[in-house]
């Protein structure tokens, strides 16, 4: 029995459609991986951070998305992430010259500190704090 069961073959098509579309976005990032949402505080523009581990202790490789231009040109030549000491997070460029300081805030989310000229919140997504 087990063998009929085994070989068996469906003459009716499953109707699944195994093409891919370009509407369909590839997922990009693990859903383990820990991410951030960067937001401006005044028109609700946002943008995804996601730090990723490079061996160096508080120092890692970020990717950030290209749409972080819109809230602070900079930005998008954000190349690590630096968890500092005293509790902040600098977003630096390849030269580690810092971009934006984050000072921790509310829970797990944090107000940006420097530059001055800009107000930048960041929060955590995807992570479970306990």
């Amino acid at each position: 029995m087990f063998l009929d069961f085994a070989t068996f073959t469906s003459e009716d098509d499953a109707g699944v459609d195994t093409r891919t579309t370009a509407s369909v976005a590839p997922e990009k990032q693990s859903l383990e991986a820990p991410r951030f949402v960067i937001s401006s505080l005044g028109d609700g523009t946002s943008c995804r951070a996601f730090p990723m581990e490079n061996g160096t202790p508080g120092h890692n490789g970020l990717s950030i998305e290209t749409s972080c231009r819109d809230l602070y040109s900079p930005l998008a030549d954000a190349k690590t992430w630096r968890n500092n000491e005293d509790g902040t997070i600098d977003l630096a460029d390849f030269r580690g010259q810092t971009i934006v300081e984050f000072s921790p805030s509310d829970g797990l989310s944090y107000i940006s500190v420097e530059p001055r000229t800009v107000v930048l919140s960041m929060s955590a997504e995807g992570i479970d704090p306990l």
